[in-house]
């Protein structure tokens, strides 16, 4: 393992972190203590996603919207997907408050969800709720990565090894849902708005565990300098992530309504469970992954996954062939998701951690799901699921030409002197 620096710091290329070199890593290689902060974090962050996405589609449903109009509506919620996270990334890094920040987003999800349930069936009014919630909810993981990426390149840590428990958290959501026999229920609006109230709660208290990444008594103000992010590598991955994140809309915003419809499953969410499953261990061991096939092999790989599973979806004419295909979530989610944040953080300095993954997040998630959600809805419309998911598989292999020319992952960026 390859490591330069000074006599106080080093960085190593291994896991792109900045430690201190008197410093007894704990757990997962974080300083005794904080790995489990970290991780409470990333469970609070998830529990409520596990409840809420797989089962929105079903809320726009029983708020009476057609597929198309719920195609729309997430669309929408991409737009904000692609403008709120940059601009909460800058304000976070410019205030040197990444905290504060995020548990503003964390709060604020909460009327806005309430604002997407008052809309009722107006499409209008809607699109403009959808829109409010996406602005606060959208940015919210770019942040705590941010967060996360900036404390272990000075301190030290593990970033797959909290990530994972994530994961974790996600599956135990839909699973309480499962028990629940939420499908069966007429109306699920009403259940969604409390598990987003008790959830963002939970995850505005965890934040205050956290622990500062400078030293105490000082906040650190910086000016990020947005033109490193007109790099290359920076401009042709996010261009890639933008045809895996289109590719991928086919499955958050038309997955349970596929099964529904298509397969006649009565009960989704052990469809569901089984891709987050899956991709825990590849989050987890993501480090060493990358280790062995380069960040942006892993990313290849995550395209390739993914284009093989969305047209195995659109060939499928039974549930159980959808099985093995939801292991491949393990690429077209886990591996897309950990290259793609290690890639990022090794093109800038801590301070512009925040800003260069929410920019990422914008412009990748934000026009992917965006571009994706309104494509969707006219492709069910035109062509059914099966033309949905093959065409989208297709937009996947572009993702991957496009990779071919992304240079490799540099060395980890070293600390700036503010």
């Amino acid at each position: 393992m390859a490591c330069v620096g000074n006599a106080r710091y080093h960085v190593c290329s291994m896991n792109d972190t900045l430690q201190s070199s008197d410093a007894r890593p704990g757990l997962a290689g974080f300083p005794p203590g904080v790995a489990a902060c970290f991780l409470w974090v990333y469970v609070a962050e998830f529990l409520p996603v596990g409840v809420v996405t797989p089962y929105l589609q079903l809320f726009l449903k029983h708020a009476g919207f057609a597929d198309k109009d719920i195609g729309l509506l997430q669309g929408a919620m991409g737009m904000m997907t692609m403008l709120a996270p940059p601009l909460w990334g800058y304000v976070s890094d410019r205030l040197g408050r990444p905290r504060l920040v995020i548990g503003v987003a964390v709060l604020a999800t909460i009327p806005a969800f309430v604002l997407l349930w008052l809309a009722g069936s107006s499409l209008t009014a809607a699109i403009a709720a959808i829109m409010v919630y996406g602005f606060f909810r959208e940015p919210i993981l770019a942040l705590t990565d941010g967060l996360t990426m900036r404390y272990i390149h000075l301190r030290g840590g593990d970033y797959g090894f909290v990530r994972s428990f994530g994961s974790a958290a996600f599956i135990a959501g839909v699973l309480a849902m499962m028990c629940l026999d939420v499908e069966k229920i007429a109306d699920v609006r009403g259940l969604l708005m409390i598990a987003i109230v008790v959830g963002m709660g939970l995850h505005a208290l965890s934040l205050l565990s956290l622990p500062p990444v400078h030293a105490a008594g000082t906040r650190v103000k910086y000016r990020p300098d947005l033109r490193v992010l007109l790099q290359r590598g920076f401009v042709l991955l996010t261009l890639a992530a933008v045809m895996g994140r289109i590719s991928m809309t086919g499955y958050y915003y038309y997955f349970t309504l596929y099964l529904k419809e298509s397969l006649h499953v009565e009960q989704t969410g052990w469809l569901w469970i089984i891709g987050p499953i899956s991709e825990i261990p590849m989050i987890f061991f993501s480090g060493r992954l990358m280790k062995r096939f380069g960040v942006r092999g892993l990313f290849g790989l995550s395209l390739v996954g993914t284009a093989v599973r969305l047209w195995g979806f659109g060939s499928a004419t039974a549930a159980w062939q959808i099985i093995p295909l939801q292991l491949l979530h393990s690429l077209s989610f886990g591996a897309f998701f950990t290259a793609s944040v290690a890639y990022i953080s090794r093109l800038v300095a801590p301070e512009m951690k925040s800003s260069a993954q929410s920019m990422f997040a914008g412009i990748a998630y934000g026009m992917g799901s965006l571009i994706g959600g309104a494509l969707g809805g006219a492709l069910v419309h035109a062509l059914g699921y099966a033309g949905l998911y093959y065409t989208f598989a297709g937009v996947a292999v572009l993702g991957v030409i496009v990779l071919l020319f992304v240079p490799k992952a540099p060395q980890a960026a070293v600390a700036s002197s503010q």
